[in-house]
């Protein structure tokens, strides 16, 4: 979970368009079988987080993301299996009065919140503190000691000699839960948007469009979000309203994301995060 700079354009401040009557989606496709679900009835079982300007936590059966204030940046949790083509449900409920928001799902995020990831042997056997072998003697720490002096001299003459480019480079660290991926979300002012989040930027695969099929204000919503393949749909309250093609992202976890422009911030709840596979019909 991170707090990203990446502004989100509300359809209330800038760009948006009006649904047109839409012939439905391009593909159509077939909800397989359940691959994981969260009723959030249950604590750690999400990624959550506490910090000043916002909460992100499973409470009350439920999981709560609170902003104190509007700062237009979009603030997410992640968690779960690395999936490709899936059919992600939730159901959304605004708490909070202001509509300049944005919240809803998201899919393909790169990391591994949660995840069982391999233990490398050797330093679970130094954790532990198993194995002979691996006790220096006098001769091997001073070997040991060598080699560390020698690359930490490599790595400085690397750090002087590093062009631009590489420094642009993303960490492998930073790599981890940095918030890639695909938003399907809608606004409590009634509209809907499908975005790609890459790096510090998001682009609008669907621009922010007025329906009514968003029910306005606080209230409860139902989102489902399509991703197969290259394909991307967004339905709300058990109806079409969006899709988009896009091939950047193949595979990842599934979040949750909210945003605000009100200084008054928002306050959303989730519940019954349902994963299926998604296969072409």
């Amino acid at each position: 979970m991170i707090n990203v700079v990446r502004s989100i354009v509300f359809a209330g401040m800038g760009l948006f368009v009006l649904a047109a009557c839409s012939s439905g989606p391009v593909r159509s496709f077939n909800v397989g079988d359940e691959l994981t679900q969260f009723d959030f009835s249950e604590g750690a079982t999400f990624e959550e987080g506490v910090y000043a300007d916002a909460t992100l936590r499973i409470m009350d059966g439920v999981y709560r993301i609170t902003l104190n204030r509007g700062d237009n940046e979009i603030w997410w949790a992640q968690y779960g299996d690395s999936l490709d083509d899936v059919v992600v449900d939730v159901d959304v409920h605004q708490i909070s009065e202001p509509t300049e928001n944005a919240f809803g799902v998201a899919c393909r995020l790169r990391g591994h919140v949660g995840q069982d990831l391999p233990v490398d042997p050797t330093l679970a056997a130094i954790a532990s503190g198993e194995g002979a072998s691996l006790d220096l003697t006098e001769e091997a720490a001073a070997e040991s000691t060598a080699e560390a002096t020698e690359a930490a001299t490599a790595e400085a003459t690397a750090e002087a000699t590093e062009t631009s480019s590489a420094a642009e480079s993303t960490s492998a660290t930073a790599e981890v839960a940095n918030g890639d991926g695909y938003l399907f979300l809608i606004q409590g002012s009634g509209s809907y948007a499908i975005m790609r989040a890459r790096g510090r930027s998001i682009t609008p695969l669907v621009n922010w469009t007025a329906s009514d099929l968003v029910h306005p204000g606080p209230d409860r919503n139902q989102i489902r979000a399509v991703c197969i393949g290259d394909y991307l749909a967004l339905y709300i309250n058990g109806e079409f309203a969006a899709d988009a093609t896009d091939s950047t992202y193949r595979s990842g976890q599934v979040g949750l994301a909210a945003s605000a422009a009100s200084r008054l911030g928002v306050q959303v709840e989730f519940d019954n995060l349902i994963v299926h596979k998604a296969v072409s019909g």
